[in-house]
């Protein structure tokens, strides 16, 4: 799936919002991490990323095959479990 937010509406905590949701769905669902991949130029979606409690923990040599440059980072961050 792909989380993305139009540039209009960025800095108003709408991606904070969409993500926090995906986080509560995963620790309902009792899943112990979540990763992801991200463009390595892509200097303001990691921060984000980092933010939210995300950390790099593998780069991916020309993950992508349409754009420049094709490599990506894998962020993970390790959930939380709630009780049900």
């Amino acid at each position: 799936m792909t989380l993305g937010v139009l540039a209009p509406y960025r800095g108003l905590g709408i991606g904070t919002k969409l993500l926090n949701h995906v986080l509560d769905l995963s620790a309902k669902q009792n899943n112990r991490e979540i990763y992801l991949h991200v463009q390595t130029s892509n200097d303001d979606v990691i921060n984000f990323y980092k933010k939210s409690g995300f950390e790099v923990t593998d780069t991916i040599k020309n993950y992508y095959t349409n754009i420049t440059p094709p490599d990506c980072y894998v962020l993970t961050k390790f959930i939380s479990q709630t009780k049900k």
